[in-house]
């Protein structure tokens, strides 16, 4: 961060299975702060779910991080009404991965079109889809999420190994940049990279500044 100009970060923990969250969570808030915003890790299915969420939120947590792709559910599975229900009820902002993987595992439990049931189905619900919506599978963000609405913003991590810069241009065109949270997947793509990548797109001034960290600062109530 301090090599690449940037502020701020969000941490977005990653957990697989149901059980030891708390460990996980309070590891991140121990290391949280001087620049470091820290988000929960949790299972839709765990059984102590509201009371994690009640934790972590009167920790000063503002949202959480899931991935249906290594925690093995489907976004639009009917069981996921209460994980949805709290998190709205707690004005938390839900990160998600979206889309596929570099491994092309067989199973791509987050598409854009389960997205887009969970989006009608809870138009309340503050949802940051991961990827620009879909990793390699923007064809169906067009098609499904970008239709839905909804309380959905997208972030730009990691989509440069998978789009050249006109296709990075014309889909956060058809986003919208006020929808748009820049986002570097760090360990994976370095911060500095990501960042100069958005700006060598060519985008205006108030643009740019609107993906790098306006956006984000209006979203989490930052100053």
């Amino acid at each position: 961060m301090n090599r690449s100009g940037i502020a701020r970060s969000v941490l977005l923990p990653l957990a697989k299975g149901c059980e030891d969250f708390p460990g996980l969570n309070d590891w991140v808030l121990s290391v949280s702060g001087d620049g470091l915003i820290a988000f929960g890790a949790v299972h839709p299915f765990m059984s102590n779910l509201e009371q994690e969420l009640d934790r972590l939120a009167e920790a000063g947590v503002r949202g959480i991080k899931m991935m249906p792709l290594l925690q093995e559910f489907y976004p639009d599975d009917p069981r996921m009404e209460r994980f949805y229900e709290a998190v709205i009820d707690r004005k938390m902002l839900l990160v998600t991965h979206a889309g596929r993987d570099p491994l092309n595992r067989p199973e791509v439990y987050g598409t854009p079109e389960r997205f887009a049931r969970t989006i009608e189905c809870y138009p309340e619900l503050n949802l940051e889809l991961a990827h620009l919506g879909g990793l390699r599978m923007w064809d169906d963000v067009r098609k499904y999420i970008l239709p839905a609405r909804g309380r959905v913003c997208f972030d730009t991590a990691y989509v440069s190994f998978y789009m050249g810069p006109l296709e990075m241009i014309e889909m956060i065109e058809d986003i919208g940049p006020e929808r748009i949270l820049f986002g570097s997947d760090y360990p994976w793509e370095d911060p500095g990279r990501a960042a100069q990548i958005i700006i060598g797109l060519g985008f205006s001034e108030a643009d740019n500044e609107a993906i790098l960290w306006r956006n984000a600062a209006r979203i989490l109530g930052l100053e």
